[in-house]
């Protein structure tokens, strides 16, 4: 089920102060919250983003349409908040061909199913993924990796 859009800015209001609280252990090992500049405003912003650890990377998948990625792409040195820690991590917009886009997008919700919706991605009677939207969407989808920025 996806959540209606207008809910979004209390939810993540509410996500980013669970996630600062003691009791961010409740979602935090699948939630972090992303602080960065805004490429217009220059002001610092926060969101709450869903991740999976991949290779000593943080990885973060959205879709076109949302404004997070196009900041932390003019703007890549970030801060993230994951499991009670902040860090200095610089990001990178992954590049890729749709191929490799299917592979990051099949992983990630082989993980968590329930974001389908977000990136248009039907799941079949099985729970997996229908095939058609997971090829029409890795020609959309954002990969986003993080590495731990040097210091």
């Amino acid at each position: 089920m996806k959540i209606p859009e207008p809910l979004f800015f209390i939810i993540n209001a509410i996500m980013r102060g669970l996630l600062r609280s003691p009791l961010h252990f409740v979602v935090s090992k699948s939630v972090l919250v992303i602080t960065y500049t805004g490429r217009k405003s220059g002001r610092k912003l926060s969101t709450p983003v869903r991740y999976i650890r991949v290779e000593g990377r943080i990885r973060c998948l959205t879709s076109q349409h949302t404004q997070w990625w196009r900041n932390v792409q003019a703007s890549p040195n970030v801060s993230l908040l994951i499991e009670g820690s902040r860090a200095p991590f610089h990001a990178e917009i992954q590049q890729q061909d749709p191929q490799l886009t299917a592979q990051k997008i099949r992983h990630m919700l082989g993980l968590f199913p329930q974001d389908a919706p977000y990136q248009d991605i039907r799941l079949n009677a099985d729970k997996s993924l229908n095939e058609e939207d997971l090829l029409a969407a890795s020609h959309k989808a954002i990969v986003v990796d993080f590495q731990v920025a040097a210091e």
